[in-house]
């Protein structure tokens, strides 16, 4: 009887023996599984960043980081964007003391002595409205008159700036709604409601709706945050869908502009010390045109603070807004798709055969406000 309770225990604690054996080399190989992902991980994380290290360093002090900056930003509006080739309408028009007024096919008011080439239908125009390309509407608990007019004074001044690179004949008419919301919790419930994500940031232009989202912060960061979301607003009304760098280029170029007299001012004093000089690490142009294929992988701070360099290097010369211009009319004919980085290279090149090098230099001297 023991000789056979033996065996069985015995016969027992080998099967518990090779199960154990069995369980645990199991697991051990999962586990060496996990830490070869890791590890691949670590490899991906270590090219980004030897990326992040061999990018063009300019010579003061230490990034600024926006709050609620992140790179998904413009994620909302391509997927929520509305894409329109501008297909022609009929005008219309009215008479009046000789003088025709009419609204053309791209939605822009217009004055002459003579009637319109189109057919055209008779237009009743609103009393005392002036020539005027921005549609905007703006709503919100904290949101008064003077905020209005002076976010309506800014962006006729960004229209004019607009106009100033491409002329006036190549500018759409852009209908806005901004929506200001007066705490974190209501911008986020809101964003969502429209389908969007409103994590790490505090504006959202949703396209489709022709609609912008904002929560309610200090006067100064809500103004700069409209003016930021208009801009978007504009370039897909007049370019369409577009390289991240040129969108967030022109919006980060325009959100701080000021207005005096009637003339507007660009700066910024968020990426430039108050020295003048660059703050911080930025790509250079070749590598900012093929960041699109890869823009998670990138810090945010690096890729608006690049996005902004290269928008104000092209702005700073006769030889830039002629290529920022040829791009922009190459963005608008193809308003549906956006240029490819080794074409938007070729544009550049042809005004400025050694790119990196004259991006180079203009970066370590003295960023100087611009005049529009």
């Amino acid at each position: 009887m023991n000789t056979w309770m033996g065996a069985i225990s015995m016969a027992c604690v080998i099967s518990l023996s090779v199960f154990l054996y069995l369980f645990f080399d199991g697991r051990q190989f999962w586990f060496s599984d996990l830490l070869s992902n890791a590890s691949q991980d670590t490899v991906v994380d270590s090219s980004v960043q030897t990326k992040k290290t061999d990018q063009t360093q300019a010579t003061n002090t230490k990034p600024h980081k926006k709050p609620y900056r992140t790179v998904e930003h413009l994620d909302a509006l391509r997927h929520f964007g509305l894409c329109q080739t501008h297909v022609g309408t009929k005008v219309k028009y009215r008479l009046e003391n000789g003088i025709y007024t009419w609204v053309d096919s791209k939605g822009i008011r217009n004055y002459s002595d003579k009637k319109p080439s189109q057919g055209a239908e008779t237009y009743q125009p609103r009393s005392g409205r002036t020539l005027d390309y921005f549609e905007l509407e703006i709503s919100g608990e904290a949101i008064s008159n003077q905020f209005r007019n002076k976010l309506k004074t800014k962006l006729k001044s960004v229209f004019r700036g607009y106009t100033s690179i491409l002329g006036l004949s190549a500018m759409r008419k852009v209908k806005l709604k901004i929506v200001v919301l007066p705490s974190r919790a209501a911008y986020e419930r809101t964003v969502k409601s429209f389908g969007g994500d409103p994590s790490g940031n505090v504006g959202v232009y949703f396209g489709i709706r022709n609609t912008a989202l904002l929560e309610q912060r200090s006067y100064q960061q809500t103004m700069r945050t409209a003016i930021h979301e208009a801009v978007h607003a504009i370039n897909q009304a007049v370019i369409g869908f577009s390289p991240r760098w040129l969108n967030e280029g022109l919006a980060e170029y325009f959100e701080s502009i000021d207005v005096s007299m009637q003339v507007g001012k660009v700066s910024s004093f968020e990426h430039v010390s108050r020295k003048g000089f660059l703050q911080g690490q930025v790509m250079s142009p070749l590598q900012l045109f093929g960041a699109e294929a890869q823009w998670r992988a990138f810090k945010p701070d690096i890729l608006y603070r690049s996005s902004w360099a290269f928008m104000h290097f092209l702005m700073s010369s006769d030889k830039g807004r002629m290529g920022l211009k040829q791009l922009m009319l190459l963005e608008q004919s193809e308003p549906c798709s956006s240029l490819g980085s080794d074409k938007v290279l070729s544009v550049f090149t042809n005004h400025y055969p050694a790119l990196g090098q004259t991006f180079l230099s203009f970066i370590s001297r003295g960023i100087k406000p611009h005049r529009l």
